[in-house]
């Protein structure tokens, strides 16, 4: 049914005012939920009316969701405005920038290059001292390694226990304890069934010069220093010692040469040590430091990563009576595993001990660090 002419110009004036509403108070709208839910518009989307969507006069515009480039209302910030008032964090006390265990053991060095343990506990081979220094640290922070070594001879046995500390590869400083048994042999010695000698070595070591992986000819080049102390004064008097106590010095040179697979190490030590110290220093034969020579030949075949096989010699200072010494000789094999573990087993010639001559046997060392 028709409605009458007057009820239809009042339908087309409400028609128009409810349009015009529209399109005053879309964007204010919009405006009120920015203010109202400022993060998550922002975060997400924001209205906006693009210019090029207005609708014709007297239509109703269409609103579009576009990406935030809106300015935010008076009085509020945006997370990034806050963020670069916000002060740098300090990185004395960032935990993020503090000391941690890879920075101060970094493992950095070359597989190798910490050497292996000897008997007296600082880095180089069985019986002989080398200029390495040990652990993997690099020149900016330390490294550490352990052992324990065992060697069986034909009348003695002794056990080796010890730890070097490496500082910016410059510097060495190690301990080692040596237990010393007799077995049956200290009953016909005259000090008892089954005897231990006990000697701590206390050592430090500084590289002067060079490295031992060096493109030059000029090798690494380290001064060392040793205190020994033995544990039972009245046994190292009786047979025949001056002193419990002593002190070596040395001067190392060790070079390795990749190439042809060869590491080469010479040294000097000044000592009055008795079989290295376990049987006292000095005697009424010499009681003077006399220069002994210590030199170490290894091969590293390419075929076998992380293998060394070699030679080692030492002389030793003739000080008592009682007992001559002879100089010491070993043939070696030492295995890498990794920067974690080192395994080395040798044949041993130490000559003549306490009066028992034809010291052989076997030695066996195993290494751990970092």
């Amino acid at each position: 049914m028709a409605l009458p002419p007057v009820s239809q110009k009042g339908r087309a004036a409400r028609v128009r005012l409810l349009q015009a509403w529209k399109t005053l108070s879309g964007p204010a709208l919009t405006g009120v939920a920015l203010l109202m839910f400022p993060h998550p518009l922002r975060a997400q989307t924001s209205a906006t009316v693009a210019p090029s969507s207005r609708a014709p006069a007297g239509g109703t515009p269409r609103v579009t969701l576009a990406p935030v480039t809106a300015q935010p209302a008076a009085g509020a910030t945006t997370d990034a405005q806050t963020a670069a008032e916000k002060p740098e964090a300090d990185p004395g006390t960032d935990p993020q920038t503090g000391l941690t265990f890879d920075k101060i053991f970094d493992g950095q060095r070359t597989l190798g290059t910490s050497g292996l343990s000897s008997l007296e506990g600082s880095s180089g081979g069985g019986i002989a001292s080398w200029a390495t220094i040990g652990g993997y640290g690099s020149k900016k922070s330390m490294g550490m390694a352990f052992h324990y070594s065992y060697v069986s001879l034909t009348n003695y046995t002794d056990q080796n226990v010890g730890a070097v500390m490496g500082f910016y590869d410059r510097v060495e400083i190690s301990y080692s304890h040596n237990f010393f048994r007799t077995g049956s042999t200290g009953r016909k010695l005259g000090i008892g069934h089954g005897y231990q000698f006990d000697l701590d070595t206390g050592g430090i070591k500084v590289r002067l010069f060079g490295h031992v992986l060096d493109k030059t000819l000029l090798p690494q080049v380290a001064v060392g220093a040793m205190y020994k102390h033995d544990g039972d004064s009245r046994v190292i008097h009786a047979v025949g010692s001056k002193h419990a106590d002593g002190a070596d010095v040395y001067i190392a040179a060790t070079k390795l040469f990749p190439k042809i697979g060869l590491l080469v190490d010479t040294t000097m030590r000044l000592t009055k040590g008795n079989q290295w110290g376990i049987l006292g220093f000095g005697g009424d034969r010499n009681d003077n430091y006399y220069p002994q020579f210590e030199g170490s030949l290894g091969y590293l075949p390419s075929f076998i990563p992380g293998l060394v096989v070699g030679v080692e010699y030492r002389t030793k200072p003739r000080n008592q009576n009682f007992t001559p010494e002879s100089n010491w000789f070993d043939v070696y094999a030492s295995y890498f595993v990794n920067k974690h573990l080192n395994i080395t087993a040798a044949y041993v010639s130490l000559g003549t001990i306490a009066t028992y001559r034809n010291q052989t046997g076997a030695y066996v060392s195993l290494q751990t660090g970092f």
